[in-house]
């Protein structure tokens, strides 16, 4: 039998799971537009359609769909019983406690929803937002057996976390955390993010910052009682490092008028005054403001600044960031005491987007593993909560080396392909005649030597070439289905790509690929975990030079590796530039405009070669140039 889920939050969507693989519709990309919620204007009549596509895909009768819990108000195609639920039931929003396993998953009727309507025999699930990532994290890595974390800015209300244990078919969810209590990575975080770049959703680019800046000790106290206040220290001292007391009295933050001042009971700044507050208001007041000046021990003030090119912004950004990763890898450290027997990690949620702290993790020597799914944001939740109710039998097995390609590219094929010209010769329909009508031509390859050799060739002459191929890519990362190619070879390759065509900002880094097999010649660091761009490397110092264009600031790069049975072109086209260049190494961004989601349709591609420097659109299955 098949599972379905759908998500209403913020970069909503709907998925499918049966034993023949998943599927998954990310709804920004169907609608255009970026974290598309279920409460814009185009979801109601788009969530039935997907529904009915989901179904229709199954290779077998759908038998369940599952609902998450964190849902847009304004959403109007809400199951009532859901909104019910999360309303009224106290023991179901209540995070933590005894009660924990029982409020992560909930039958509901489906009898008065109408999206339900044509789904006979169906069961109607709710489930709760960390443990349908716990649940992704999980039942997409192969383990059998792993200590499962889902941490983002906040799901479930004022959780904004879950401990899970996964053995075997089983998921036991054993803690949950909260806003109110800490960890705030990742509400912080979005504060940060929203003052500097304008939006909670702009994290990617403070990540990308912090490599520009240095961490400030005196400021880093004061942000890690801002994550963790030292009451939850106390609490938990095997989970969170008791902080020096000395290095927080004296300290305020100021919000406009009103200075915080550090109380040393709560072991925070807005803690005391939040006591009694609404679980909403502790949300908004961490993560939707960061404050306008700090005071540090020695009474220096610090005014905060709203521009990237701050360069105080700059520095709190590295600040954070070594906050976040000393304070998330002492907590993951602890956890793994706690389970010792648990030796593979399966990490999942917003957070899980921060490559440099994943790569700590994954060199603290705690685990044979460190799994995060490439949709480990909330563009997963959908077949999270799939995967959370469905049969054992309706997740797929995943036994091989490359089972994580499942995940990464179970999104939809490449829109408006069909009809197109079988001869790229033909004066007639399809997309040669696209072409001539933008001032542009098509050429055809003969077998798949040919296009790799062509390619290779123009990537050679520092052409920058969209490669579209397969399924889309599953998250916000393109994983050479979606991609931007430039080779790494040539002085201004990276300006070229992301600047000059997607229009992005300076700091923001790009990403090498590189065959698997010679990616210890270039880089350093958890190069078994590199098949993702979840997890960042190091240039080797004697590679600075030949790989500048496609490291950060900070040496560091979000390298993705390749092999033949995976990628088996991609892989082919990295040694065919290196047979030009002596360099296997490619510079990748995803294939979109600046603002825009990662194209899915030949026409935006079509778009985005006519109206930028583009050079060329690959279409590896089709064997098609078009320049």
């Amino acid at each position: 039998m098949a599972t379905i889920g759908m998500h209403f939050g913020h970069d909503a969507g709907a998925a499918l799971t049966d034993a023949g693989g998943y599927r998954v519709i990310e709804a920004e990309r169907r609608l255009g537009f970026r974290h598309v919620c279920g409460g814009n204007g185009d979801f109601p009549q788009a969530a039935a359609a997907w529904l009915a596509e989901l179904r229709a895909r199954a290779a077998s009768p759908v038998t369940r769909i599952a609902v998450a819990d964190w849902y847009t108000p304004r959403c109007q195609v809400l199951p009532p019983a859901l909104v019910e639920l999360v309303g009224e039931d106290a023991r179901w929003t209540a995070p933590g406690g005894t009660g924990l396993a029982d409020a992560v998953t909930r039958v509901i009727k489906p009898l008065d929803w109408p999206l339900a309507k044509g789904f006979d025999d169906v069961t109607l699930t709710a489930v709760r937002h960390h443990y349908a990532h716990a649940a992704l994290a999980y039942y997409t890595s192969g383990a059998r057996k792993a200590l499962v974390l889902a941490l983002d800015g906040t799901g479930n209300y004022a959780e904004c976390g879950m401990v899970c244990l996964g053995d075997g078919d089983r998921l036991t969810p054993v803690q949950s955390f909260t806003n109110r209590t800490g960890p705030r990575f990742g509400l912080v975080y979005e504060a940060l993010a929203r003052r500097i770049h304008g939006s909670q959703f702009d994290t990617g680019k403070l990540l990308g910052l912090t490599a520009t800046g240095e961490t400030d000790a005196t400021l880093l106290p004061v942000l890690r009682a801002m994550l963790v206040p030292q009451s939850t220290r106390r609490a938990s001292p095997d989970l969170y490092e008791p902080l020096d007391e000395n290095r927080l009295t004296g300290t305020a933050l100021r919000y406009t008028d009103t200075w915080w001042e550090y109380d040393p009971d709560s072991g925070g700044y807005l803690d005391a005054g939040l006591a009694d507050s609404s679980d909403d208001d502790v949300v908004h007041s961490f993560g939707s403001v960061f404050p306008d000046e700090i005071r540090t021990a020695d009474g220096t003030t610090t005014a905060i600044g709203t521009s990237p090119d701050d360069r105080v912004c700059r520095d709190l950004a590295a600040t954070l960031q070594t906050a976040v990763e000393r304070d998330l890898t002492r907590l993951v450290i602890g956890l793994s005491r706690r389970f010792p027997s648990y030796a593979t990690l399966c990490y999942a949620g917003g957070c899980a987007l921060n490559i440099t702290a994943n790569s700590r993790l994954a060199e603290c020597g705690q685990f044979t593993r460190v799994s995060v799914p490439t949709c480990c944001d909330d563009s997963g939740i959908a077949l999270g909560a799939a995967l959370a109710v469905a049969d054992p039998a309706d997740r797929p097995a995943l036994i091989s080396r490359s089972a994580w390609a499942n995940l990464a590219y179970a999104g939809p094929s490449l829109q408006g392909l069909d009809p197109l010209d079988r001869d790229a010769t033909s004066p007639a329909d399809g997309l040669a005649a696209r072409l001539r009508g933008l001032g542009l031509s098509l050429r055809r390859a003969d077998g798949d030597e040919e296009f790799v050799e062509a390619v290779a060739e123009l990537l050679a002459e520092q052409r920058c070439v969209a490669w579209l191929e397969g399924g889309l890519e599953t998250g916000p990362r393109a994983l050479g289905h979606r991609s931007l190619l430039v080779s790494a070879h040539w002085l201004g390759a990276r300006q070229y790509v992301s600047e000059t065509i997607k229009q992005r900002e300076w700091f923001r880094p790009v990403a090498p690929i590189c065959p698997e097999e010679v990616a210890d010649q270039y880089f350093t660091g958890p190069l078994d975990h590199t098949e993702t761009m979840l997890f960042a490397v190091r240039v080797r110092p004697d590679r600075a030079r030949q790989l500048a264009e496609a490291r950060h600031i900070d040496g560091t790069a979000r390298l993705q590796t390749v092999r033949p049975d995976t990628q088996p072109l991609l892989h082919r086209l990295c040694h065919a530039v290196a047979a030009r260049t002596r360099l296997p190494v490619l510079i990748n961004t995803s294939a979109n405009g600046g603002g825009r989601p990662i194209l899915n349709h030949v026409d935006e591609a079509l778009e985005l070669l006519a109206e930028t420097e583009l050079d060329a659109v690959a279409l590896p299955e089709r064997r098609l140039i078009a320049e």
